[in-house]
């Protein structure tokens, strides 16, 4: 009997939701809004994979690949002169950018932490000033 109880207050609850079921303007702006999730997560995993690619090269190797880019096109300049424009100015702009992140951070290097040696963090004394040394030295050599 309790449970026919229970289970009759569930159906009533059931159907008392589904009178308030969203109108048709609130169905289709969710489901826009969903479109716009999945669009904008698409988009982003794409990027991030674009991102994860590019950043397997180095700064040296982006500098590198700008003079290339920027002596292939002094010497090509006669077979296609619109096009070899567009290539030195490219170039131009690719090694003053890679200059700009190698000089001013942005690549990798610097200490990331405490320094490690065979995974241990190592930890290095400080030295203490002349004058303590001198007097430890001092007390060592009076003592005896």
């Amino acid at each position: 009997m309790p449970d026919s109880n229970r289970l009759e207050r569930e159906i009533e609850e059931i159907l008392g939701k589904i009178e308030q079921f969203p109108d048709a303007r609130t169905r289709r702006r969710r489901s826009t809004n969903r479109a716009l999730q999945q669009f904008g997560t698409a988009v982003s995993d794409r990027l991030r994979g674009f991102v994860r690619q590019i950043s397997r090269f180095s700064i040296s190797q982006v500098m590198l690949l700008s003079f290339i880019l920027i002596l292939g096109s002094l010497f090509f300049r006669r077979a296609a002169p619109a096009p070899m424009t567009w290539v030195l100015y490219a170039g131009i702009i690719l090694f003053v950018s890679s200059f700009a992140i190698s000089m001013f951070g942005g690549g990798r290097g610097g200490s990331n932490g405490p320094p490690k040696w065979r995974g241990r963090t190592v930890q290095y004394q400080s030295s203490a000033p002349l004058s303590d040394r001198l007097r430890r030295w001092w007390n060592s050599r009076t003592r005896r």
